[in-house]
């Protein structure tokens, strides 16, 4: 038997079908959808998904302030406990890169003696010298320096839980 004479019955010739062929005494035959669509749903597009947004969670400014004063206590903190603390309100977006550098730098402008990194100090009470002492003198660039450290160390001890 010839492949030829084989495909005859199911072959699609087009116009001039064979009168025996298989298309010829039906309709064409339709790819499968599945359960339950129709050919018309089947062509219909699906609406274009909305745009993903940004997934970022920002903290407010008081949330950064009470997750500071959890963790540190600047009536009691240590140089090296200050570094992370100014890391900590620097990434909350509670102070800048110049505040970060007036609180390290501490109230002389030269920051902390290193042999003193592990010691507990109170930093309130420096920067509060260091402004009785600029109002002494006339310093305005001190009474400033010393009144922005002390709003930063202030807000931050004042929502410490009393222990």
């Amino acid at each position: 038997m010839k492949l030829n004479s084989f495909l005859d019955p199911i072959r699609d010739e087009g116009v001039g079908e064979s009168p025996g062929s298989v298309l010829s005494r039906g309709a064409r035959i339709l790819r499968s959808q599945p359960p339950g669509k129709s050919r018309r749903s089947a062509n219909t597009r699906l609406p274009e998904p909305p745009p993903l947004g940004d997934d970022r969670i920002s903290v407010s400014l008081e949330a950064t302030y009470l997750m500071v004063g959890d963790r540190y206590d600047p009536r009691f903190l240590t140089p090296n406990e200050l570094v992370d603390m100014t890391e900590l309100m620097l990434a909350g977006r509670a102070i800048d890169r110049s505040e970060q550098a007036l609180l390290l730098r501490g109230p002389r402008g030269r920051g902390y003696p290193v042999g003193e990194a592990g010691s507990a100090r109170n930093i309130i009470a420096d920067w509060q010298n260091h402004l009785a002492r600029s109002v002494g003198r006339s310093d305005l660039n001190g009474v400033t320096r010393a009144t922005r450290a002390l709003g930063i160390l202030g807000r931050v001890a004042v929502t410490r839980m009393p222990r």
